[in-house]
């Protein structure tokens, strides 16, 4: 994680979202945003760690490719 994040960090990305435990990613600085949101998933498992100034908000949805049936 902290190799992941130090090369967002590098390429000056905004932020980084993630859906996963939160007793474990808020280690890592991760929270839920109430402006930020992942349709049909409990908030608290929709995290976000800005690593800029502004923070986005709105709906997220994943690239078509993670919807691909097998």
């Amino acid at each position: 994680m902290k190799a992941a994040l130090s090369a967002l960090k590098e390429i000056d990305a905004a932020g980084c979202v993630l859906l996963g435990d939160p007793a474990y990613y808020s280690r890592f600085g991760f929270k839920p945003e109430a402006g930020l949101i992942l349709p049909d998933v409990p908030a608290e498992y929709f995290q976000v760690l800005p690593l800029g100034p502004s923070l986005p908000r709105g709906v997220v949805a994943y690239h078509a490719a993670f919807n691909a049936q097998s």
